[in-house]
């Protein structure tokens, strides 16, 4: 059985206005335990904002957090793919573009989000199974 991005994605994650300063989002980072944000104005998706976003773009060029919206910030062109995407192509998408997140969108509506955790987790749960069938079976 072939995983897709719809098995692994996380539900729609939350959306920011392209108004909101980088300071309100990176506190709305925190209170979600998210590293990321997706931007939105009404039902069209604008972008995403990363946690590197906020140190490269902001903090690290001595911007005042509160004084910059996050839509100065945001990277327009994002990396989406569709919800039946396998994911040996979500593994070399992410590679490519070095990316650790991939939004996934069934046309422009937005489905949900794959990090690299979820990856991990996909992966260790693919080594237990391998384990297991192993160990049943006596295979050395």
């Amino acid at each position: 059985m072939v995983l897709t991005a719809a098995d692994i994605m996380r539900k729609p994650p939350k959306t920011v206005s392209p108004d909101i300063s980088v300071s309100e989002s990176s506190k709305i980072m925190r209170d979600t335990g998210e590293g990321f944000l997706i931007i939105r104005e009404g039902t069209d998706i604008l972008g995403i904002v990363t946690e590197w976003d906020l140190v490269s773009k902001v903090m690290a060029a001595g911007i005042d957090p509160d004084s910059i919206k996050i839509e100065k910030i945001m990277t327009r062109n994002f990396i989406h793919i569709p919800p039946d995407t396998p994911t040996i192509k979500i593994t070399e998408t992410m590679r490519e573009h070095g990316i650790r997140r991939l939004i996934v969108m069934n046309g422009r509506e937005l489905l949900g989000v794959i990090t690299s955790r979820d990856i991990l987790r996909i992966f260790k749960d693919y080594v237990e199974n391998v384990s297991e069938i192993v160990y049943r079976f006596g295979i050395k």
